[in-house]
């Protein structure tokens, strides 16, 4: 339920004017605050699915706990008693010896490579014994669900399921919105991404700020909540870290016992027990996009400081509306849902990609459910224009057929974009523009294009670059043209240049490779990467003054670049490639 009125919650609506103006500023999807137990204010989608990212951790400590609650988990378990291994050569003696309890503060001492890694704060294997030196490293979290399930015999979805999500009536949340996540190259323990909308992360902040209470059910002991997002290790000047939770240490915060589980994008669902308050915020990383880090710390603190007083005795109360239109399939679609149903290769055979997966497909009628082990289970709903819209994502995926017209699977316009620059990597171009040809115009502007989202970059630089080698100066007028947008991210264009860039010199094909690098230092030339790729072309083409020259444009941009000093040292020496 939401206030009727902000001010009988006793908030500043003025404040709370400015904050919101504010956070129309920001690359923000949804903001939500929650105030003795009912919601203040409600910006955005915040009954869309987003990713959670390392959210997802904060979730695990808190099934832990449930667990723990019932002496049915104990902490002090080591490794070798659970029965945990590696691959390979498997874990060190004394990785064997760190208990439940060390994997939870990202202690473990376990330096081992992890699936889904982002930030690894690493040293060499065996340096650190258990307990002594805080790490971040997905390899911790990631086994403390193998733990859970050796442990109790619950994932960590059902899990989630049973003691938060129904108890706490989430409106969105299903056991499909999470998955497994595996990279067996690195790991055998997978990662296990979670899909949640704002106000269903909005009932789990609610239940920390209440201390494990909801209503007047006890969820978790007040010991778990207390010991779960105690400090124990300092990360920076801004935050430590709990069991998997984020403790704030600036005064601004730490004041109101502020703790937070986060994740990329600035993912975070914020309890502020002292205050009996949620703050939440999702940023679309569908889109790639990510809240602007201290302009949200900054908006968080003007909403704490927006509350002036108590809520009056008795508010006046309203249901929060839903605000976001969910897929639907299109009356009158003509699609060939039961000729898609099976398992394909991902991305489709006729494509000429690499195989990276399997994806099965389930014809539900009405719909597709199509589950990628990339990517997890996602709806699929038929267009009248003979794309699919997945849900939440809101991306568009096109059926592939092969040269016999038979269906050979499922691929976004992004994927179909970079068969196209790959066939041009191979020489053929006629494939090229068969496979751009695919993608109707205006497939990476308008239709793809959300109110606080942007355009799809792939297919737009795709088509771009393809006129390159023929129509050069038009192909760079487009660019240009899309630089100057005020939703796309210039370093997002820069960075997927780069990536063809070197398609094209993987391909053997070094001449294309330099006009795409030369393209992007035009395009960036205060950019460092731009010049040190560009460098590397030359190099590989025997150009060693042009390659030199290159590499110092790039060192003067970046002074620490060393591979640039490495390089120029080579060819300096007379070495090559």
């Amino acid at each position: 339920m939401q206030y009727a009125d902000p001010a009988e919650a006793g908030f500043d609506t003025a404040e709370l004017a400015a904050a919101k103006a504010d956070w129309e500023n920001l690359s923000s999807s949804a903001f939500m605050v929650i105030a003795d137990g009912a919601v203040v204010t409600a910006w955005g989608a915040t009954d869309r699915r987003f990713m959670c990212h390392s959210v997802r951790k904060s979730f695990l400590s808190a099934i832990f706990g449930i667990y723990w609650d019932r002496d049915e988990m104990e902490l002090n378990k080591t490794l070798a008693d659970v029965g945990i291994d590696e691959q390979g050569e498997g874990l060190l003696e004394s990785e064997e010896q760190a208990r439940i309890l060390d994997l939870l503060k990202a202690r473990s001492g376990v330096f081992h490579p992890a699936a889904y890694a982002g930030r690894t704060d690493s040293r060499p294997r065996g340096s650190e014994g258990p307990g002594r030196y805080f790490a971040y490293n997905n390899w911790d979290f990631n086994t403390l669900a193998t733990i859970l399930e050796k442990e109790t015999g619950d994932s960590v979805f059902e899990a989630f399921d049973e003691h938060f999500a129904q108890p706490l009536r989430m409106e969105d949340w299903r056991p499909s919105d999470g998955y497994f996540h595996y990279e067996l190259d690195k790991s055998k323990h997978p990662a296990y991404p979670f899909r949640l909308s704002a106000r269903d992360a909005a009932r789990f902040g609610l239940l920390f700020a209440r201390e494990g209470r909801w209503g007047d059910e006890r969820i978790l002991s007040r010991q778990w909540v207390r010991r779960s997002t105690a400090l124990y290790s300092k990360d920076n000047e801004q935050f430590g870290y709990g069991f998997m939770w984020w403790v704030a240490l600036e005064p601004r915060f730490a004041d109101h016992g502020f703790v937070a589980a986060r994740g990329v994008g600035r993912q975070m669902i914020v309890s502020l027990p002292d205050l009996d308050m949620v703050i939440v915020n999702r940023a679309n990383t569908y889109r790639g996009e990510g809240t602007e880090y201290q302009e949200l710390l900054n908006l968080m603190e003007k909403v704490i400081n927006a509350r002036t007083g108590e809520a009056v005795a008795a508010p006046r109360l309203v249901p929060l509306a839903d605000v976001t239109q969910p897929p639907r399939t299109a009356p009158g679609h003509r699609m060939p849902m039961a000729d898609l149903a099976g398992e394909w290769p991902h991305p489709p055979a006729p494509l000429g990609l690499p195989q990276q997966a399997t994806l099965r497909i389930i014809d539900r009628g009405d719909y597709l459910i199509v589950d990628a082990p990339f990517a997890g289970t996602f709806r699929h709903y038929p267009q009248e224009d003979g794309w699919f819209l997945e849900e939440d994502s809101l991306d568009r995926y096109l059926p592939i057929y092969d040269d016999d017209g038979k269906p050979a699977g499922l691929a976004d316009a992004a994927t179909v974009a970079q068969a196209a620059i790959a066939a041009r990597a191979r020489g053929d171009q006629k494939a090229a523009r068969r496979h751009l040809a695919r993608i109707p115009a205006g497939e990476g502007t308008q239709a793809k294009r959300t109110s606080r989202g942007s355009p799809d970059l792939s297919i737009r630089i795709a088509d771009a670059l393809l006129d390159l080698f023929e129509r050069p100066k038009r192909a760079e007028k487009n660019l240009q043209s899309l630089l100057a947008e005020d939703e796309v991210r210039a370093n997002r264009v820069e960075g997927r240049i780069n990536v063809i860039g070197y398609q094209f010199m993987r391909a053997d094909k070094l001449a294309e490779a330099q006009q795409v690098f030369e393209l992007n230092t035009r395009l960036f030339p205060q950019a460092f990467n731009t010049w040190d790729s560009l460098g590397e072309v030359y190099m590989n083409q025997e150009k060693n003054a042009a390659a030199i020259e290159s590499y110092q444009r790039s060192l003067e941009l970046n002074p620490e670049n060393r591979n640039a000093e490495a390089m120029i040292e080579r060819m300096a020496s007379g070495g090559g490639t």
